[in-house]
């Protein structure tokens, strides 16, 4: 069913290995784990489970866990010249200079960077006046159109169309009216 690693580098010098599996005749699961040191390769069980085909790829590009004997191992997520392992502890979690400039690099060259800046790597991040986002709910605006503090257009909330949904003449759902809507408490 599922097989991967678990980043132990700093506390024991390598990584846990664990395989899940499920017995379909018998209805049984069986869980299987081992210690590697962090340089140690495993071998590779793809020509016993052929689903572990994706499985030992993206260990190997998440963890940098290296398989032996398997047909096909090269990174599956990031790209084949990223040079580190983004699920190791010790990968900054907003990225490095190179990951925030990886994209611009790639499609535009260094010399682009003063035009376009670096990528945002904080996805809590958000820029309030930042227009060529999607629109704001109750503050849209056209794409591209400039605003600033103040001269924000309000925008009334809207959750359907007017009248309801019909469909061949027939109503299907009723306009929403806030004054009878009603938060229920617990699951009836």
């Amino acid at each position: 069913m599922e097989l991967s690693a678990i980043d132990y580098i700093a506390d024991r010098g390598g990584f846990e290995i664990f395989y899940e599996m499920l017995s379909m005749s018998k209805h049984k699961r069986v869980r299987i784990k081992c210690f590697i040191e962090e340089k140690q390769p495993i071998e590779s069980v793809y020509s016993v489970f052929k689903m572990a085909n994706w499985s030992e790829r993206e260990m190997f590009d998440m963890y940098g866990v290296k398989i032996l004997n398997h047909p096909n191992m090269k990174r599956i997520l990031m790209p084949d010249d990223w040079y580190d392992y983004p699920l190791r502890k010790t990968y900054p979690l907003q990225g490095d200079e190179a990951a925030q400039w990886y994209e611009v690099d790639k499609i535009f060259g260094k010399e682009a960077r003063d035009i376009i800046g670096p990528e945002e790597r904080d996805p809590a991040a958000i820029e309030r006046y930042d227009s060529t986002r999607f629109s704001r709910l109750g503050h849209e605006v056209p794409f591209g159109q400039e605003i600033s503090e103040g001269n924000e257009p309000d925008t009334p909330l809207g959750y359907q169309e007017e009248g309801g949904v019909k469909l061949f003449g027939k109503r299907l759902v009723k306009e929403l009216d806030e004054n009878k809507s009603v938060t229920l408490k617990e699951r009836r």
